[in-house]
Parts: C-alpha cells; structure tokens; sequence
C-alpha cells in the first residue's frame, strides 16, 4: 500500500513537472476504488501550480472531507459517475471551496457532511451536474461575497436548507431542483439570488428571503410545509413567469417593508386559503392581480384611474 501511495505521489509530481515546463495545465486521474488520494492531489496542485489551469478526473467511491483553498482555474469532474461522502460524522463540510476562483465541480454525487458543498471567502465557484444530498446541515452554503452558479444539480434531503446565501453573496440557479430540505430550499440573507428554470419541490419553505433580493424566471414551487416564498423585511422579489401551488401556507407571505412585483406569474391552489399574503403593516405589491390567484393585498389605485383636479 506505501509503495503504491508513493507512486501515485511521483506520477503527479511528474505531471505537475511537465505541466509547469510547458506552461500547460495539470490534468491528474484519481480512482479512489484504487486507493488513490483526492487530498493528496489537491495538496500537490495548490503547492507547486495554484494559479491552474488544473483539472483532477475522479472516479470510484471516495470518502472524505476536502479542503480547497487559494487555487484558481480548478476543475473537479467525474466522467463516470464517482461519489464523495462525508467521513466527519456531520461535523464538516464535505467540499469546502474558500479563497478560490473558477473551481468547477462536475457530476458528483455528494453525501452527507455538515454540508455539503461551501463556497466561501469570496469564491467563485460553479456547480453543475451534481446530486447534493443527506447533509445534517446546508446542501450548498455561499457565503462571504462569493459568488456561484449553479446549472442542473439536485440537492435534495439536506437537514437545513438546500442553499444558504449570506454575506453579500451571489447565486445564479439555473435547471435545478432543490426537494425534500427540512427547512427552505433556499435561504438568503443578505444577499442576491436568481433562478431561472428551477423548481422548489417538498420543502420546509421553497424560498425565504431576509434583507435580499430575488428574482424568479419560470420554475416551480409546490409542495412546501409552510409558505411557497416568504419575503421577510427589506427583501424584494421579482416573479417573471414561475408557477407556485400546492404550498401547504401561502404561495407568497410579505412581511413589513418587502416588495413583490408580478410581472408574470401563477400563483394559485394553495393551501392557506390565501394565494398572496400580506402582512398587516407596510408590504408593498404591484400587478398582483396578474397572479390569478386569492389575495388580502391592497395597492394604490392606478393612475389611470384617477381624476384629473378641477
């Protein structure tokens, strides 16, 4: 087994040799079914080639929880399907993305962790084509100004939420699908979040939103425990075409001092008797009508409908 690990070590030594004499970029294989080390590997390229390009193609079940810290350009991709699952018992995340620009992290399964992928300290990370799932914690955190993109993931059955999106950060969600989160399937905080495409599916709440701003393109949200969106102060939503129904609370619930404007949206079929909710002080609506929908909220009257003074 040590002869073999110090092989593996040479092989990427060697690679990283050439790839620096060349001015190319490292491409390393690890098939964790063979023993082989993501850790080792992230370790050797933020030591002699940090700057990337890098791309390391995994394959296998592997175990662990990965640190990923100062590389830029980094491409993390399975062709064939490989797993990474938590080894902390929940106390650690299991991709942990921080003080990096451009990783990629392509068609993994995640399992487990306290979460299961972290994008922090001003990152920039894209995920894409990956199952998240069975966190105790976060299926994806971002945080600390970092941004993300998200394309066609499923993150799905975490104990928190399917994202949590803080500290000025920015997440662009595109085809995916968060089901089954215990809490939202997505919760920001200060901070930006755009969907396009994606459904909210089964969750505690589909989309909660403190101080932050939203904007949905087309998607889904149905099936959540309590509210469809939940807009608390200071947060402002924009609905351009999604459908919210079968929400076990309300479709929207604004509190004081939110904003909702529905430029197109059918927000219909749920539970609470009431399809946009607003609360008693301060929340601001525009179009609502166009939802189709049942709703306790009252805008100013058009001015189109006013009379000119005499």
């Amino acid at each position: 087994m040590k002869h073999k690990a110090w092989s593996f070590v040479f092989f990427l030594l060697t690679a990283i040799g050439v790839a620096g004499q060349y001015a190319q970029a490292a491409n390393l294989s690890v098939n964790c079914d063979k023993h082989d080390s993501i850790r080792e590997a992230l370790h050797l390229l933020a030591t002699v080639n940090p700057q990337g390009p890098n791309t390391i193609a995994v394959s296998g079940s592997c175990k662990g929880n990965f640190v990923i810290q100062g590389m830029d350009r980094l491409l993390l991709i399975t062709r064939k399907g490989a797993s990474i699952t938590d080894r902390s018992n929940g106390s650690l995340a299991v991709l942990d993305i921080e003080d990096s620009r451009s990783v990629t992290v392509q068609g993994f399964t995640i399992n487990g962790g306290g979460g299961g992928v972290n994008c922090g300290s001003a990152s920039v990370c894209y995920l894409t084509g990956n199952t998240i799932q069975d966190g105790a914690g976060t299926g994806v955190g971002v945080g600390h100004g970092s941004h993300a993109f998200l394309e066609s993931n499923v993150i799905q059955n975490n104990g928190g939420s399917g994202s949590m999106v803080s500290g000025a950060s920015q997440v662009f969600s595109s085809n995916d699908v968060f089901q089954g989160n215990a809490a939202q399937g997505v919760n920001l905080a200060g901070s930006y979040f755009e969907a396009s495409n994606s459904s909210f599916l089964n969750n505690g709440v589909g989309i909660r939103a403190g101080v932050g701003t939203v904007l949905i393109l087309g998607g889904t949200i149905s099936g959540s425990g309590g509210d469809g969106m939940t807009l608390l102060g200071s947060s402002t939503a924009v609905f351009r075409g999604p459908t919210i129904t079968g929400n076990a609370g309300n479709g929207v619930h604004l509190e004081d001092g939110s904003f909702a404007g529905f430029v197109a949206a059918s927000i219909t079929g749920n539970l609470s008797g009431t399809d946009v909710d607003c609360a008693p002080q301060f929340p601001i609506t525009r179009f609502v009508e166009r939802t189709g929908g049942i709703t306790n909220c009252v805008e100013p009257v058009s001015n189109a409908k006013l009379k000119a003074v005499e």
